[in-house]
Order: C-alpha cells, then sequence, then structure tokens
C-alpha cells in the first residue's frame, strides 16, 4: 500500500480517517524552496515507513482550507498524528534524522 498520499481539500478528511494509526501531513508549496529541498527526504521517509506511517501531501495553495484547518502560517509544515490527535508539529527545513526522530516517536 502506498502511503503517500497528495490530497485536496475535497480528498482530505477520508484519506487523514483512513490512516487515522499514525500519520504525518506534509504542507508544502510549490514555489517554496525548502519545500523543493525536502522533497527527496521525504519521498525516502515515505518508502521508509511505508505501510506504518502515512504521509499526507497538502499544496497549501491549491488546499487553503486544510490548511487553515490545521493553523499552518508558513512552508513546510509537519504535523503528527496518532490516533486522531496531533501530538507535534514542526515548521520549516529539517534533517532526515529530524523528521526520523519524530516519526520513530509516533511509532
Amino acid at each position: 500500500m502506498n502511503t503517500k498520499l497528495t490530497v485536496t481539500d475535497d480528498s482530505f478528511a477520508r484519506a487523514f480517517k483512513q490512516f487515522e494509526q499514525a500519520e504525518v501531513v506534509e504542507f508544502f508549496a510549490t514555489w517554496c524552496p525548502h519545500c523543493k529541498h525536502m522533497a527527496d527526504i521525504i519521498d525516502k521517509l515515505a518508502k521508509d515507513y511505508q505501510n506504518r506511517v502515512a504521509l499526507l501531501v497538502v499544496d497549501v495553495d491549491q488546499s487553503p482550507r486544510t490548511a487553515r484547518q490545521f493553523g499552518v502560517s508558513g512552508v513546510p509544515s509537519f504535523v503528527f498524528v496518532k490516533k486522531g490527535q496531533i501530538v507535534h508539529r514542526m515548521a520549516g527545513e529539517f534533517s532526515e534524522a529530524d523528521l526520523r526522530k519524530q516519526l520513530d516517536a509516533l511509532l
């Protein structure tokens, strides 16, 4: 099962409910240089944590309602969710090790 999904305002609720055990919501923008730097790291982590942690990817320009719902004010932003509850937030550019530490905490 692919656990990295690009979602929109219309598909977010369904995907969020489907993977509520452990998930990360990444908020990004196509124009954001920090988001572009994070792309390879995010892809690697999505593969490494496949079937254990879902990664929902939200373009803030295409899905502003979901970004507002989560209080996102900058990109990239990462919201870590366990059993439907937000347990941690990170905003900015991070190393793979920093993100891996938070992903491991979800499990």
